[in-house]
């Protein structure tokens, strides 16, 4: 190998490296089954389960939320580094909101967080904040009345 084809090598391996690495910086935290149980606002209770993954090709985490009988919300998200800024966006699609755009600063110790950023700031967040080696707490946020409420709270174990 010539010195430009082992440079060549060196600088694909380490673009590939830092763009996947980037991606998932800390994402892949979350990779794995997580089984959840938790409660609406008004109490009534509610379980799901989070497949997580990381795509390999991308660097993405790929994000599967389906909720248990007699829920009905289904999600596929996507989130992945921000390559403009720190941080990250995601994309969720479900069955009642259609597309939706969030946005994240990035780790705020051991929690994230994303807010809707698809025109409609300040109407949603998620927190996903990690507890415990092999725990974390989901909780979905929503505006009403001008402020935003704790509309869900999910407890999850992988």
């Amino acid at each position: 190998m010539n010195s430009l084809s082992r440079h060549f090598a060196i600088l694909t391996v380490l673009c590939a490296t830092s763009s996947q690495g980037a991606a998932a910086a800390g994402l892949e935290r979350f990779a794995g089954h997580w089984s959840c149980a938790g409660k609406f606002a008004n109490g009534a209770p509610i379980a799901g389960e989070l497949s997580m993954e990381i795509d390999s090709r991308s660097g993405a985490l790929i994000v599967r939320h389906d909720d248990a009988l007699p829920g009905a919300y289904h999600a596929l998200e996507v989130w992945s580094a921000n390559k403009k800024d720190a941080g990250f966006k995601a994309s969720i699609s479900d069955g009642f909101s259609g597309m939706r755009w969030f946005e994240s600063t990035g780790w705020q110790g051991d929690a994230l967080t994303w807010v809707r950023s698809d025109g409609t700031p300040g109407s949603e967040e998620f927190v996903y904040q990690f507890l415990r080696t092999g725990e974390m707490e989901v909780k979905w946020l929503v505006s009403r009345d001008g402020a935003l409420k704790v509309g869900d709270t999910l407890s999850c174990t992988k």
